[in-house]
């Protein structure tokens, strides 16, 4: 399996609120894998990030980055 990268779409298979808000089947935007398993993820609907599970979101399109994506990575920097 190839490995993901940041930027790909990630879809939510499983309940996770995040500030109230059901991300279940809404897409996400994958950015890094941090600890104890876990990935960092943007989710635009709900206008925050999320560190769910690996198990708890599936890649939308393996290997292929949004375009819409690509450009919000190049924004990001980390404290």
């Amino acid at each position: 399996m190839q490995e993901i990268k940041q930027g790909e779409a990630v879809i939510f298979i499983e309940d996770y609120d995040l500030f109230g808000y059901s991300c279940n089947g809404s897409e996400g935007m994958y950015y890094k894998t941090t600890c104890f398993d876990k990935y960092l993820v943007y989710v635009p609907a709900a206008d925050e990030w999320a560190e769910p599970h690996t198990s708890m979101v599936k890649r939308k399109k393996a290997g292929h980055v949004p375009k819409k994506y690509s450009e919000l990575c190049k924004h990001i920097s980390e404290l």
